[in-house]
């Protein structure tokens, strides 16, 4: 660990600072989820295909991947603290851009906002969490921000439906900026000073591309990523159509997946800081297995109703684990570090669901089920030669 961080680990964690982006994360996610099921009245009111509404979620992944690669070269001598705040502002103002949408541009262009707001924040979340807490917190800190992700993904989507029903879609946005003027202020109260680290610029990119087992961790990354949305995106037909649920049993299992999601991202912190190298690895390992007992019990729901739930509950965990990594093993870059990993998840999640829905339509799910336990093994192997090749380069041990 260089000097920063152990100059940092003897200083008090600003938990209230987390917590603040805890909430910015929920706020963001729920943004980024609620067209989803706002799909259908989206389209009426603005005159346009459902299909063209949802190109309104593509076009937050383009925002976001362009954004997670140029944030940080492009702002190198800006408080971070400052684009912060710049980021929650924008969130509040895509909202109200999409509420107030007369056509299908402006929408766009609100939903661009967005994704500039996801790729900004996503890049910097390791960045920001070195200079918030000390090196030992890192994990728990870290499985605290991304816990938004999970409480969004479960109170977003039925909470916007329930909503849209009775007060229409524009004013689903609308309250939207509630949650997100709180976070907003709140980040401005508890968010300290977060100056810009050397290194975050062009050069500094093509110099972490470099290093063999910065690569090798990238890649990990992305088969990590790919093999869980490779499922995960056609999880919803599985359930319904391969284990015959109804809307209530539906609803309830997806509902026991994110609460399954949200204590994987709370258990991850303190797991990862007792034995970082043997939990990245068992992250991998056990969803890889979960997949190849899916494959064999395809349709049994004693089965596969508890796998599924062990495969989310894994998920939380790994998104924490390769936050955290990077971390703990590139703190001097890890704004660019996290803009390399977000383009990463970015690609990894679209060829995912490109591929899966190839695999759907020829094989069905036992076709998904087997891939995703493939490329899951490839993660490990990945993993594996990452810490082995870290530890040939700097001498040190990710215990």
């Amino acid at each position: 660990m260089d000097h920063a961080i152990s100059v940092l680990s003897e200083e008090k964690a600003r938990w209230s600072a987390v917590f603040s982006l805890f909430m910015g994360v929920t706020c963001l996610i729920s943004a980024e989820f609620i067209p989803v099921s706002l799909l259908t009245p989206i389209a009426e009111g603005l005159s346009i295909s459902e299909g063209m509404a949802g190109q309104t979620v593509t076009s937050v992944g383009v925002l976001a991947m362009l954004t997670s690669l140029l944030l940080a070269p492009l702002t190198r001598h800006i408080d971070r603290r400052r684009i912060l705040l710049i980021l929650s502002l924008l969130l509040i103002a895509s909202n109200l851009l999409v509420a107030s949408a007369e056509n299908y541009g402006m929408l766009l262009a609100g939903r661009g906002l967005l994704g500039v707001c996801v790729g900004g924040f996503w890049s910097m979340a390791s960045a920001v969490t070195i200079q918030l807490v000390p090196a030992r917190d890192i994990p728990r800190a870290l499985s605290i921000i991304y816990a938004g992700v999970s409480v969004a993904t479960i109170i977003a989507l039925p909470l916007a439906s329930l909503l849209e029903k009775s007060l229409g879609w524009r004013n689903v946005f609308l309250l939207s900026v509630i949650p997100g003027t709180v976070s907003l202020l709140w980040q401005f109260l508890s968010l300290p000073s977060l100056p810009p680290r050397p290194g975050n610029d062009f050069r500094g990119m093509l110099s972490l591309l470099k290093t063999r087992w910065a690569l090798a961790g990238f890649a990990a990354t992305i088969l990590a990523y790919g093999g869980y949305h490779t499922l995960f995106t056609y999880l919803r037909p599985y359930l319904q159509h391969g284990l015959g649920l109804e809307t209530t049993a539906l609803s309830c299992m997806l509902l026991a997946y994110g609460v399954g999601n949200t204590m994987g991202t709370f258990v991850a912190g303190s797991v990862l800081h007792r034995s970082f190298r043997n939990t990245m690895i068992g992250i991998h390992i056990i969803p890889a297995l979960t997949a190849v007992l899916l494959f064999f019990f395809t349709g049994q729901i004693a089965v596969s109703l508890p796998l599924l739930l062990v495969w989310g509950f894994m998920f939380g965990m790994l998104c924490v684990g390769w936050t955290a990594w990077i971390a703990l093993t590139l703190a001097d870059k890890a704004e660019i570090a996290g803009g390399l990993s977000v383009a990463a998840i970015q690609f990894s999640i679209g060829m995912a669901a490109g591929l899966g829905g190839n695999l759907y339509d020829a094989t069905g799910m036992r076709g998904i089920f087997l891939t995703a336990a493939v490329i899951l093994t490839g993660a490990v192997l990945l993993t594996l030669a990452e810490f082995h090749l870290y530890f040939r380069s700097t001498g040190k041990k990710l215990d």
